[in-house]
């Protein structure tokens, strides 16, 4: 069994349950928050989504070492040292133009974000630079729609579906 760990503000946890669930059981969602963090720092997650700040260092590096997929908010103040020397694959996200994922264009309910180079999904299937328009939610944080765009094209089957995905 694998899980899903992401870090995020309590107003963004309702749209991530409700969308992450649609590709893993519920069951394997964690929230990690300051509260929580050192009873959940010896699971073995698959995913962890940082999407809010967190200071703890010591204990966020204990929990992505064993991962296989960090999806980080480039726009947020992180100490990048917990990340060195670790075997995962790190995808970065926001208005950052140095991100794998980038906004390229951003309305009132919509947004284009850009894939900037060659990443892989779990199923080892190569997703090519493209962009994604996607629908923002009312009330939803725009970082929060982007990770779960990651995630979604992380976790989709193959390549045609994601080149769905893509044409939206």
């Amino acid at each position: 069994m694998f899980f899903i760990g992401i870090i995020t503000n309590q107003k963004n946890e309702l749209y991530f349950r409700k969308e992450v669930s649609k590709y893993v059981p519920v069951e394997n969602i964690i929230f990690i928050t300051a509260k929580n963090i050192y009873n959940v720092k010896n699971v073995k997650f698959e995913t962890v989504i940082i999407d809010e700040k967190i200071n703890n260092k010591i204990e966020i590096r204990k929990i992505i070492s064993n991962s296989t997929y960090l999806l980080l908010n480039a726009d947020i103040e992180i100490d990048r040292e917990i990340m060195d020397n670790l075997n995962l694959t790190v995808i970065t996200y926001g208005f950052n133009n140095k991100s794998t994922f980038t906004v390229s264009s951003i309305e009132e309910n919509n947004m284009i974000i850009c894939l900037q180079r060659v990443i892989f999904n779990k199923n080892g299937t190569k997703i090519e630079p493209q962009e994604y328009q996607i629908e923002i939610p009312q009330n939803i944080d725009k970082y929060a729609v982007i990770a779960f765009e990651i995630f979604k094209t992380i976790y989709t089957k193959n390549n045609e579906e994601n080149k769905k995905i893509a044409k939206k």
